[in-house]
């Protein structure tokens, strides 16, 4: 490396600093784990049955507004003989379609106000041709985030499993007519009560969270010999239902429900009598955190640094998490569990007078904020070496991480090859000179495809809402690392031509 080089190098700390931890460098990221789920996951029926599956998208946390994806299907046990729109889109690309040959059904769709609770989408009706056990998958699936960029963030898609016994029923398919014509088997099974079924819900598709919402629709499954259905909301999960529906239906939405925890209550009539409750859970709020203050702690005469104090409770559901924005930027998000009577760190900023705004959410997503204006300290950023390895909590993007690293392998690469050069130097002047000005051409195609790749990535985080200060320091020192890593192996490679003349 020669003195030149040696000063471009000490002139960027920072962009030294990341290059030497290239291959230990991640970029933050929002995480989301929205889901595409079944209702009913589960069931049993016999052979002529309909079986009514609703397809859901759960947000998992984010705000999303559009999804896509391709559910597959034992076409040797069942087929599809509707599909039909729910709520949850109003806008589609082109209508759901299924192909009971290939087993598949695909939708694309979306709607204008984004969500952040679980909504229906679809409702595909099967019907159960052969005994076996069928199984229902997401095979394809993607989820987009109302920010803007429509970031997929699809997890995963549930699985359901539907066992279906030999049996016959009407040929309408309809398991809910009882002309009284029943075979054999229903004949034997009707002397005992059913069991109790199997209840889901595709508002409200985790019983144990949390939900902001005053409507919930229920579904469950019946065999051919059901003749009747009561079902009740209650406060008590060992209540029996009492009104019997108009009719054997297999789903039920139920509107005006308080804040609380509730049972939705199922039970079963075949000719053997009413049989087992089954119950679901549902938990409501709609209540946001109680108000709250936010100020400022000085810093102590002993050292100890000015903190913001803030906090609040939820009498329901409980506090999940804050957000801390400074002016328009959100700084932090901090779990309640964090949050403590001792105060939140300020986050690294240039201090002065600025507006703090506290988000407090609660675990069904309600919130409620308090602000006011603070001259706060000034808070400088973590020094860049220790700041490489900072964001790893946060998550990765394993595309950029790969980038880095074959970055780091090839300029080290490229300088190895320049001091190996230098050695062999006398062997051949001429050939030497060729090597060299090919490396040099290698060495600008090579730094061409990263600029572009790095330059789209910078655009990316540059459009980036609400960047930390650390944030920024890194990406800044991103942007120094082409420049630097160009004009250090690019003064090296002149040297050695300028050798390899003199030779």
């Amino acid at each position: 490396m020669t003195l030149g080089a040696l000063s471009v190098w000490r002139v960027r700390p920072i962009a030294a600093s990341i290059l030497l931890g290239v291959a230990f460098f991640v970029v933050p990221q929002v995480v989301a784990a929205a889901t595409l789920t079944f209702t009913p996951p589960s069931g049993n029926f016999n052979t002529g049955d309909t079986i009514s599956v609703t397809v859901s998208v759960d947000p998992g946390g984010a705000s999303v507004n559009a999804a896509d994806g391709t559910i597959s299907f034992d076409s040797k046990l069942l087929s599809v003989s509707g599909v039909s729109k729910s709520t949850g889109f109003s806008l589609w690309t082109s209508d759901p379609t299924f192909d009971n040959s290939a087993g598949t059904v695909s939708f694309s769709g979306g709607t204008p106000t984004p969500f952040s609770s679980a909504k229906p989408i679809l409702t595909i009706t099967f019907t159960a041709n052969a005994p076996g056990t069928a199984a229902v998958s997401v095979s394809k699936g993607s989820i987009l985030a109302a920010d803007g960029k429509g970031t997929d963030v699809f997890k995963a898609g549930t699985d359901a499993s539907f066992t279906i016994a030999a049996g016959s029923s009407d040929s309408s398919g309809d398991s809910t007519d009882n002309s009284g014509d029943s075979s054999a088997s229903d004949a034997a099974s009707s002397d005992a009560p059913p069991p109790a079924t199997i209840i889901s819900s595709p508002t409200n598709p985790q019983s144990d969270n949390w939900y902001a919402t005053t409507s919930a629709q229920f579904s469950w499954t019946l065999t051919s010999d059901i003749t009747g259905v009561r079902t009740l909301l209650s406060t008590s999960a060992t209540d029996t239902p009492k009104t019997k529906l108009k009719t054997a239906t297999t789903s039920q939405t139920v509107g005006d429900i308080k804040d609380g925890v509730w049972y939705f209550l199922v039970q079963l009539e075949n000719d053997g009598g009413w049989g087992d409750v089954a119950n679901y859970k549902v938990q409501v709020d709609t209540t946001p955190p109680n108000q709250f203050d936010v100020s400022l702690q000085p810093a102590g005469s002993d050292g100890t640094p000015a903190k913001l104090l803030f906090k609040t409770d939820d009498a329901l559901s409980g506090v999940d998490h804050y957000e801390v924005i400074f002016g328009s930027s959100t700084v932090g998000t901090v779990q309640a569990a964090d949050v403590t009577d001792s105060g939140y760190a300020i986050p690294p900023q240039a201090g002065g007078p600025t507006l703090v705004t506290i988000k407090a959410f609660d675990k069904a997503g309600n919130m409620t904020s308090a602000s006011k204006t603070l001259t706060l300290p000034a808070v400088a950023a973590p020094a860049a070496a220790d700041a490489t390895a900072a964001p790893a909590a946060s998550g990765s993007s394993l595309w950029t991480n790969i980038l880095l690293l074959l970055f780091a392998i090839g300029i080290g690469a490229l300088i190895s090859l320049n001091f190996y050069s230098r050695k062999q130097v006398q062997k051949s002047t001429a050939q030497y000179l060729q090597t060299v000005s090919e490396i040099r051409d290698k060495n600008d195609r090579i730094f061409s495809a990263m600029r572009e790749e790095f330059e789209q990535m910078i655009q990316n985080f540059d459009e980036k809402p609400q960047l930390t200060e650390a944030e920024r320091n890194l990406l800044e020192g991103i942007k120094e690392v082409l420049e630097v890593s160009e004009e250090l192996i690019d003064t090296s490679i002149e040297d050695l031509k300028k050798m390899l003349r003199n030779q």
